[in-house]
């Protein structure tokens, strides 16, 4: 039997606004659409998305267009893609309503696999191609088991289905087995969706390969369970991930061989190119106001030096100490000023680091051992929480400090609805409260409680 390739990616996020759409959404379109050219020239039998085809469940036009437009391609070539939905492609944690993903699948452009639980447990069934429905498909001796988003209960839901899996192996029916899960695993167990590397290993006794998604940092785990990362820069701040291969992987199963799996490799996507650079602006902390054009030349100086293009984005954290009685900060002006001088695409400004100093009664120069003004805003904020303590959260004041601190930023850094959406159903918090409503809820209803219809 000959080896079956598979290119699998994840966390494309189609239609992801990105600095108030100062860089253009087509940049995810354009990342997947690499990826299905080198499925097709690479003559791979199918393409594997783990989950986030789509930043947001409502979408618009342009971004469904751009969805039919990159996988038709695989469609006409008779390549067929294998998907599961992540976080973002649902509405709700059951994933119950119809999805523009369900919608790929109905018109034929994808087969979306996906394993509901109910009181008993995992219900998982063999694809339906009338009803195009089901939880594993079996293709070219390789099956291929879609357990998509499973959301705060990943690692007991996941302990669920590896039983099925198991038992499969024991009857040698199932021949090479690939997993499709929308997790990621131990650099942040605290994420919904997250777990440990320990708690891998009961998958990899049942699962030849793990294609993972949802935490874009690529990650490849003892050769098996593999996440590729997000082929495009989604936030900013990923592209401290650009040191390594990112994107997607490419993956080749022997069905016939006792260790199925021969390659799992990550392989670059190209990126719109982002510029990361921290500022110090200690030496500017105590002169006139003048020192904010000081500042701004400077940086554009050094910006240029990196060799900033006009297709460029950059990512400006500003760092040390300010005398803001003397210096009037204002990061918007300085974002425009270096986007229209350098020129690149789009700036974006972090200045939460930022420390105050002395004021004019004080050496020049001399920083205040008092706290920064993100410390301050915490501070007051953490004042705030222990006044009016929330039910059941009475021990948790510094954690739901910081939250509220978290979400104060996102709205003055304009974050989208569905990025502090995100945010709160990844937070420890959410976790425990509904792991305490599970204790409370009786047998028959837990799973009702964890799929959120309790």
């Amino acid at each position: 039997m000959p080896t079956v390739k598979f290119i699998h990616c994840s966390d494309i996020h189609l239609g992801r606004q990105r600095l108030g759409g100062k860089l253009p959404d087509t940049d995810f379109a354009q990342a997947l659409h690499f990826i299905v050219r080198y499925t097709l020239e690479q003559r791979a039998d199918a393409l594997l998305i783990a989950g986030d085809l789509y930043d947001s469940p409502s979408i618009q036009p342009p971004v469904l267009q751009q969805a039919t437009a990159c996988l038709a391609p695989l469609k006409e070539a008779g390549i067929p893609v294998f998907a599961i939905e992540g976080n973002h492609d649902r509405a709700t944690v059951t994933g119950e309503s119809h999805t523009w993903v369900k919608y790929l699948n109905d018109i034929g452009l994808l087969h979306l696999l996906s394993i509901p639980f109910t009181s008993q447990g995992p219900v998982i069934t063999p694809w339906d191609d009338q009803r195009r429905q089901g939880s594993y498909i079996d293709f070219k001796g390789v099956r291929i088991v879609g357990a998509g988003y499973l959301g705060a209960g990943t690692v007991k839901r996941a302990r669920l289905i590896a039983e099925t899996l198991t038992g499969w192996r024991q009857d040698a029916g199932a021949g090479a087995l690939i997993m499709l899960l929308h997790a990621g695993p131990d650099y942040i167990v605290q994420e919904g969706g997250g777990f440990s590397r320990e708690n891998l290993e009961f998958l990899h006794e049942c699962v030849d390969y793990l294609a993972l998604g949802h935490i874009h940092k690529p990650m490849n785990h003892g050769g098996w369970a593999v996440n590729p990362g997000s082929p495009e820069h989604v936030r900013l701040e990923e592209c401290r991930y650009d040191r390594q291969p990112r994107g997607m992987a490419v993956v080749e199963i022997d069905p016939s061989h006792t260790s199925p799996l021969r390659r799992a490799e990550i392989i670059e996507v190209p990126k719109r190119k982002v510029l990361s650079l921290r500022y110090d602006c200690s030496p500017h902390s105590n002169k006139t106001r003048r020192a904010m054009d000081a500042i701004q030349t400077d940086i554009e100086r050094t910006l240029r030096t990196l060799g900033a293009a006009p297709e460029d984005a950059v990512r400006l954290e500003l760092t040390g100490a300010v005398n803001l009685g003397r210096i009037r900060l204002d990061t918007e002006a300085l974002a425009v000023y270096l986007q229209e001088s350098l020129p690149v695409k789009a700036v974006e400004v972090i200045s939460g680091g930022l420390q105050l100093a002395a004021g004019e009664g004080s050496p020049a120069g001399t920083v205040h051992a008092a706290p920064s003004r993100e410390d301050l805003e915490l501070s007051a904020i953490h004042e705030v929480v222990l006044q009016n303590p929330l039910p059941g959260l009475e021990q948790q004041a510094d954690l739901l400090a910081r939250l509220f601190y978290r979400f104060k930023e996102d709205v003055r850094n304009r974050a989208s609805a569905q990025e502090i959406r995100e945010r709160l159903q990844a937070h420890p918090l959410v976790e425990q409260l509904l792991a305490e409503v599970l204790e409370e809820t009786p047998e028959r209803s837990v799973a009702a409680a964890k799929d959120g219809d309790a």
